[in-house]
C-alpha cells in the first residue's frame, strides 16, 4: 500500500495529501475511491487475521488484532525456510496424543482425537519455501469409518490457518514426499515420519469388521531421550513407536549393592534367539554360547554376578516394524569395585532378536530390575 502517486488528479504535494487553503486559493487533495478502499481492506485483513469480525462501530479492533497476531508469531520475520523449522511437538507429559479407537458394526472402526491438547506445527507462508511455527489446541475430531484389515496413519497439517487431522494409508517405511505433506484418504504412502509441515500422530491397525482398531501412538517431542534411576525390585518401560529406526540403551550400577547381586533384564518371552561371547583377562580365552543366556532366556541386560561388582551395559537395537521385531547388540563390562586388579574383570558381547507384541508400542518395552541400588538407565529412540 502507498500514496496514490500515479493518480495525477489526487493533488498530492511532495507525495502527500494536503488541506485546501482558501487564502492561497489552492485546492485540497482528493482521495481516490481505489485508494480509500485499499486502505480499508489493508486494515480489515489485519483484523480478520486476528480472528475478529470487522465492525464499523468499534474503534479498537486494529489494536486488538495486532496484539493477537503478534502473540501468535504471525510476522514475516518469523517465516523461515521450511527445512530449518523444528519438527512438530505435542505439549503434554508424554509428547504424544491419546488417540481413542472405537469399533463399528459395519467397518474396521474409527479413531478420535481428544480436545484441549496443545500442539506445535508449522504453517506455510510461501508454498515450498517459507513457513512459520504455530501453536494450536486440539478440538474434538472423529475419523470416518476405516476399512477392515488395513494399516492407516493418523496425521495433522495446518489448512487455512487451522489444525486439520486426516488418515492416510501406508507403512512405517514410507518416504516423506517432496512437499513434506501427505494426502487425506490416499491409497498409500502416508506412513512417513513427522515433518515440519505434517505431524504423524499414530499408526492405526484395523482388524475384522466390528473389531476394535489398535492405536500405536507416535512420539512428537523435541528430544526422544528418557532417563531414570531406580532402586529395589520392579519394572520400567522403555518408550517405543513405529518410527524408531534404531535405539540406544545404557544401563549401569555405579554404586553396587553391598549385600546382594543386582541384575536387569528384559521381560522373558518374545525372544526369537540370542547368543553371546565372553572375555576375561583372568582366563585369557574367548568363550561362546550360541544358545544364549543360560539363565535368563536371552533377555539379560546386565548382572554383576557377584556382590560388589560395578557393571555397565550399552545396547543398540534396529527395528523392523513390519515384522514387529528388533535386532539387539549388547556390550556388558564389569569390575570389582575398589579392586586394583583386572583379573576378575569380564566383558560380554551379546546378540539377540526380539519379537514385539502390540503392548510394546503402547506401554513400552518391559525392563525388570532386581536388588537395584541407584541403577541408572538412559534410553534414546533414533529416527
Amino acid at each position: 500500500m502507498d500514496y496514490p502517486r500515479s493518480v495525477a488528479s489526487a493533488g498530492l504535494v511532495d507525495g502527500k495529501f494536503v488541506d485546501e487553503n482558501p487564502l492561497m486559493g489552492t485546492p485540497g487533495s482528493l482521495i481516490p475511491a481505489a485508494w480509500g478502499n485499499g486502505v480499508t481492506q489493508e486494515i480489515i485483513s489485519v483484523i480478520e487475521a486476528g480472528g475478529l469480525t470487522p465492525d464499523e462501530k468499534k474503534y479498537d479492533q486494529l489494536l486488538k488484532a495486532i496484539q493477537s497476531v503478534s502473540a501468535k508469531g504471525w510476522s514475516l520475520d518469523s517465516a523461515l525456510p521450511i527445512v530449518s523449522l523444528p519438527l512438530p511437538t505435542v505439549a503434554n507429559t508424554e509428547g504424544r496424543l491419546n488417540v481413542v479407537a472405537s469399533a463399528a458394526a459395519t467397518s474396521g472402526g474409527k479413531v478420535s482425537v481428544p480436545p484441549g491438547v496443545p500442539v506445535s506445527l508449522a504453517q506455510e507462508v510461501i508454498a515450498g519455501q517459507l513457513a512459520r511455527s504455530r501453536t494450536f489446541t486440539t478440538a474434538a475430531w472423529v475419523s470416518a469409518d476405516l476399512l477392515p484389515n488395513t494399516a492407516y496413519f493418523l496425521r495433522a497439517q495446518v489448512v487455512a490457518g487451522a489444525l486439520f487431522f486426516y488418515v492416510q494409508r501406508g507403512l512405517p517405511t514410507d518416504v516423506a514426499p517432496a512437499s513434506l505433506k501427505g494426502t487425506a484418504e490416499a491409497v498409500g504412502g502416508g506412513g512417513f515420519a513427522s515433518t515440519s509441515l505434517d505431524m504423524c500422530v499414530a499408526w492405526i491397525l484395523t482388524g475384522a469388521v466390528g473389531t476394535l482398531p489398535s492405536v500405536l501412538a507416535i512420539y512428537n517431542r523435541s528430544r526422544l531421550t528418557w532417563s531414570q534411576t531406580v532402586n529395589g525390585t520392579g519394572v520400567i518401560y522403555l518408550p517405543l513407536d513405529a518410527h524408531a529406526r534404531s535405539a540406544r540403551l545404557i544401563a549401569s550400577n555405579p554404586t553396587p549393592s553391598t549385600t546382594l547381586v543386582t541384575n536387569a533384564a528384559f521381560a522373558q518371552g518374545d525372544w526369537v534367539g540370542a547368543s553371546f561371547t565372553f572375555l576375561s583377562p583372568g582366563i585369557q580365552a574367548i568363550g561362546g554360547n550360541p544358545a544364549g543366556w543360560a539363565d535368563k532366556s536371552s533377555s539379560v541386560i546386565f548382572t554383576n554376578n557377584q556382590i560388589g561388582d560395578v557393571t555397565v551395559s550399552s545396547l543398540t537395537a534396529s527395528f523392523d516394524h513390519s515384522q514387529f521385531r528388533s535386532l539387539w547388540q549388547t556390550f556388558q563390562a564389569q569390575h570389582q569395585l575398589g579392586s586394583s586388579s583386572a583379573d576378575k574383570d569380564e566383558l560380554l558381547h551379546g546378540i539377540g532378536i526380539k519379537g514385539h507384541p502390540i503392548a510394546d508400542y503402547t506401554t513400552g518395552i518391559a525392563l525388570n530390575f532386581v536388588n537395584a541400588v541407584n541403577v541408572h538407565f538412559v534410553w534414546e529412540l533414533i529416527r
